[in-house]
């Protein structure tokens, strides 16, 4: 007689990173209630600042904030075609990308579903397998967590200097040969990707398993075996961190086109390196979207830079409360529109 299979465990719930996430949500409550309260804060001219903004600035500001999705679908298309030799157009990226978006600013746990989301989505369109796309988004989210981390340490090194913090730069160039080495290794890959551990014990999961299991693991099998695939491709890794660059310089080129709307051209460096912080913080956090994690860090390192703190707020405003709008009011009506494109069984079904 065989043994009763037992039941699959339940997984681990992350407690330490959500306790994390928590703390600094509430460490940037804390600090928000602090600086609305207790500050000398001019409102009125904060007010009048952000009114006589330019126009055409504006419009350039927004355009660049919307840029940034059609960078990040192109790097993600790249990826596609490389293992499946074709990729969805343009413009079903730049909505899925958007919608993704503005998932993310109603509730944090899109950074979790966020990728599902994307590959379901992407999956209707083509007929294949949600597994299939997963893997690629999971390359996709893995050059753009790299090529941002990686490029926020290169401009708080560059300030580091510049501020005549030699000893900080040399600490932080440290960290960064070092992470940048072990990733090195890490991403090598050798013979075909069958044989990396991960794929072969999802692959033997998907076999033993039943029903919904044997999806979940089988569409895993592929994710996996899709995403190592992608991890061979030397020219592939330049072409994602060159997009991922544009898609980092791109994002700050917007906030420091909204400083020109106001009428006062800010330092490139400085507005480079607290965007990228201040992304960096609001990722960090456990708040959906970053919000108050990012403005406040923004603020800060703006009077850290010797910014004027109303000609920071007021740019800090425009930049964050013009994201919100455009991702809102279009990737919500972008994410209706792609839910009632099909059915949640496709999910399921693997296309």
């Amino acid at each position: 007689m065989e043994p009763e299979s037992l039941p699959p465990r339940a997984p681990k719930k992350p407690w330490t990173g959500r306790l994390v996430k928590g703390a600094i949500a509430l460490v940037a409550a804390y600090f928000t209630y602090h600086f609305l309260t207790r500050t000398s804060f001019d409102w009125s001219q904060l007010a009048r600042r952000v009114e006589e903004a330019s126009w055409p600035y504006l419009a350039l500001g927004v355009a660049l904030l919307l840029a940034r999705f059609s960078v990040w679908d192109w790097r993600y298309r790249l990826a596609a075609r490389r293992v499946a030799g074709t990729s969805s157009g343009p413009v079903l990226g730049f909505f899925v990308f958007v919608a993704s978006s503005a998932l993310n600013l109603i509730t944090p746990a899109a950074r979790v579903i966020g990728g599902f989301m994307r590959a379901r989505f992407f999956a209707r369109t083509t007929g294949r397998s949600f597994g299939f796309f997963y893997g690629v988004v999971l390359y996709d989210q893995t050059a753009h967590m790299v090529v941002m981390t990686t490029c926020t340490w290169i401009t708080v090194i560059a300030a580091a200097f510049a501020l005549g913090r030699p000893g900080l730069g040399g600490a932080a160039a440290s960290v960064l040969l070092a992470g940048v080495l072990t990733l090195l290794v890490w991403s090598r890959r050798r013979g075909p990707y069958e044989d990396n551990p991960l794929v072969r014990f999802l692959a033997r999961r998907a076999e033993k398993a039943e029903g919904r299991f044997q999806r979940f693991f089988s569409h895993g099998h592929e994710a996996v075996g899709v995403f190592v695939r992608l991890l061979g491709y030397p020219d592939l890794h330049l072409k994602a961190a060159a997009l991922g660059t544009l898609y980092f310089l791109v994002n700050a080129a917007a906030q420091w086109v909204l400083f020109l709307a106001l009428g006062e051209p800010v330092n490139p460096l400085a507005v480079i390196t607290v965007v990228a912080v201040g992304t960096t913080a609001g990722t960090l956090s456990g708040t959906p979207g970053g919000l108050g994690t990012t403005e406040l860090t923004m603020m800060v390192s703006f009077r850290m830079m010797g910014i004027d703190e109303v000609l920071a707020a007021a740019g800090i405003l425009l930049y964050r409360g013009l994201h919100y709008i455009s991702v809102l009011a279009i990737g919500l009506p972008a994410l209706a529109i792609l839910e009632m494109r099909g059915g949640p069984e496709e999910l399921e079904e693997g296309g």
